[in-house]
């Protein structure tokens, strides 16, 4: 075989490779607006294969199940996340890192798009009611590659439990700040006397959320 013949071979591979996993992803997101937009019985596998432009034998080609495009998703935005983290400017914190990637993340339910804060956490507290205990434990490891890169970004200052605490806090904070924002109609997570209904903008409450994770509660 000539060099010439096996580099288009390996091109064509690749160009194959790189449409099967846009398919996938469209396939993926596709699940994700879906039960966002039409809650549980609206997210049907036909509906799903419909709104990525395929058929139902192509989706069943990439999945099983619609919970596994859910999952999908969900890793594949978790792997963004580490990926945004691996490559924050040397010397920023884990915290301000952390800071950054969820200001880019804020926005309602509403918003349409899958990628927003509270949207990962309803897709993710979907997926906790309708998956088996194995699928469940799954999900609970989407966020160990994320975990890995901001432990490495602490150089070993942080301990792995102090790592999770940092994300999990980091998380809560995001949360805090968009629900409190919008007045509270979105409060499933948080008690009322946590929202305020002259609350400041977003921006403003994430803010004010990690300068409390970064100086500490005084408590």
């Amino acid at each position: 075989m000539t060099g010439v013949m096996k580099n288009c071979i390996e091109s064509k591979l690749t160009l194959r490779e790189r449409k099967k996993e846009q398919t996938r992803r469209a396939l993926a997101r596709a699940a994700a607006e879906l039960l966002l937009l039409a809650g549980d019985e609206g997210m049907t596998v036909a509906a799903i294969a419909a709104r990525a432009g395929v058929s139902t034998r192509t989706f069943h080609n990439y999945f099983p199940r619609r919970e596994d495009a859910l999952i999908a998703f969900l890793e594949t935005t978790v792997a963004e996340f580490a990926q945004k983290v691996r490559q924050a400017p040397e010397g920023e914190t884990p915290l301000a890192t952390l800071h950054h990637l969820i200001s880019e993340r804020v926005g309602s339910h509403e918003s349409g798009s899958p990628d927003t804060l509270l949207n990962l956490m309803t897709i993710g507290d979907h997926l906790s009611y309708t998956t088996s205990p194995e699928e469940r434990e799954q999900v609970r490891h989407l966020l160990d590659e994320l975990l890995d890169a901001l432990h490495r970004r602490g150089g070993g200052r942080l301990t792995r439990h102090a790592t999770a605490l940092l994300l999990g806090s980091a998380l809560t904070a995001g949360a805090i700040a968009v629900e409190s924002a919008q007045g509270g109609k979105d409060a499933r997570r948080l008690s009322p006397w946590v929202l305020a209904e002259d609350s400041p903008s977003t921006t403003e409450l994430l803010d004010a959320q990690f300068t409390l994770l970064a100086e500490g509660f005084g408590a």
